[in-house]
């Protein structure tokens, strides 16, 4: 099938523009050389300077470099996670890589995904969409540092990722009112103050990652509308319009929107992970009916026009159900997994040769994180588990529950803090 693709802008080097809102009230939705980041230092030559400073082929999937998390266990590692107690609360846990809890964070909601700020000890957990507050924490010693509030008619839909220099982070959020997807944008360095937002150009922003070899922000629009008023509810099935989009993180200019053929219009495009070369992992989610025979999994390279749709075993496909939870790469960059939670599966594919490896069982499993070896994963489940995966060989090595141990249902994604 034929998938469309508009691009506005290519991918070659150019100087960045700026665009100034037009609606008093309302952040300034590009964020060059405004007066109040002049203010703070933050011209455009900064922002110049911070997005190109640090790149480096490194994969990207919930992924710290070497000296950005805590202590962890024996490979120097921790795991962040949310979860749920089964009893109403909400918390944020650090894993070493034995399984072992380093620390336990209560939170005041269900939390979603969490980034590292690099150079630092810091992450940010994002609540779960609708969100309204994104919390500060230290990775090693899971102390609070500071929280972020949703701006005004606002929404954080549960994803962020940060500038390669660590000073600036970017957050998915909903403009409900004005129906559409926006990039919060955050000055980490002046206690996360808002300074302006980018447009997503498309609704239902969800995952966002940085390239590691240009200064681009990859964006998962997932087509879908919602309202914090109705929370769970989605209100445009029949229209929506997922795309993966390509923005100049110093400007915002929409450099590449890469489209589903119209036949899959509902297939919701929501989480990212980014390898090596910058190929671009890509899970999805089916708001069509549940018998239609629709991919799940894509990957893409940065201004190539389409989607490459990925094939999977048919009885395999009906498992997933509809429904892909979390996209991570392993250490090397080669091999990512997929996560099907309501189908008790996580699948690994090699993104070189664009097939599918095989699928290992877990019970809710959905939660991903590179282990410290190529080809290996920690995958948490809602159940309470916590399992190395071995891609290649599908040797599994069960971490947790344990006897005794205190049960945490984990939620979503996975950070790996420390590699």
């Amino acid at each position: 099938m034929r998938r469309s693709v508009r691009r506005s802008k290519s991918f070659s080097h150019r100087l960045p523009r700026c665009v100034r809102s037009s609606n008093a009230g309302l952040p300034a939705p590009l964020i060059c050389r405004s007066d109040s980041m002049r203010s703070m230092g933050i011209d455009r030559r900064h922002l110049l300077l911070g997005a190109l400073a640090g790149y480096a082929v490194r994969p990207v999937c919930a992924l710290a470099a070497p000296g950005e998390g805590g202590e962890g266990g024996k490979n120097g590692t921790l795991y962040l996670n949310a979860y749920g107690d089964g009893a109403g609360g909400f918390g944020l846990a650090a894993l070493a890589d034995d399984g072992a809890v380093a620390w336990d964070l209560p939170l005041p909601a269900r939390a979603h995904a969490a980034t590292i700020r690099p150079h630092t000890g810091e992450i940010v957990q994002f609540a779960r969409r609708p969100g309204r507050f994104a919390i500060i924490v230290a990775a090693a010693t899971g102390r609070q540092l500071d929280d972020i509030s949703n701006a005004p008619g606002r929404r954080f839909n549960g994803h962020g990722v940060f500038s390669a220099d660590g000073r600036i982070l970017y957050a998915t959020e909903n403009d409900y009112a004005g129906e559409r997807g926006v990039i919060g944008v955050y000055a980490a360095d002046n206690a996360y103050r808002r300074i302006g937002e980018l447009q997503a150009h498309g609704i239902g922003p969800h995952e966002i990652v940085r390239l590691s070899e240009r200064p681009v922000l990859a964006v998962a629009n997932g087509g879908i509308l919602t309202h914090p008023d109705l929370p769970r509810l989605k209100l445009n099935l029949p229209s929506m319009r997922p795309a993966l989009v390509y923005l100049d993180m110093r400007d915002g200019a929409l450099l590449q929107e890469v489209k589903l053929p119209p036949a899959l219009h509902q297939l919701s495009i929501r989480h990212l992970a980014v390898g090596r070369g910058d190929v671009i992992a890509v899970a999805m989610q089916y708001e069509g009916p549940e018998g239609d025979p629709v991919p799940l999994v894509a990957i893409h390279r940065p201004g190539a026009p389409d989607l490459q749709l990925l094939a999977l075993p048919e009885k395999l496909r009906r498992r997933m159900k509809q429904y892909c939870g979390s996209v991570c790469f392993d250490r090397a960059g080669r091999i990512f997994a997929v996560s099907a939670p309501r189908g008790n599966l996580v699948t690994f594919w090699d993104v070189e040769r664009g097939v599918f490896l095989r699928a290992i069982t877990l019970a809710d499993g959905c939660a991903i994180a590179p282990d410290i070896a190529a080809g290996m994963f920690l995958v948490a489940g809602g159940a309470g588990d916590l399992v190395r995966m071995h891609a290649v060989s599908g040797k599994t090595e069960p971490l947790l529950p344990r006897a005794g141990a205190e049960t945490r249902h984990w939620d979503n994604h996975m950070l790996a803090a420390g590699i």
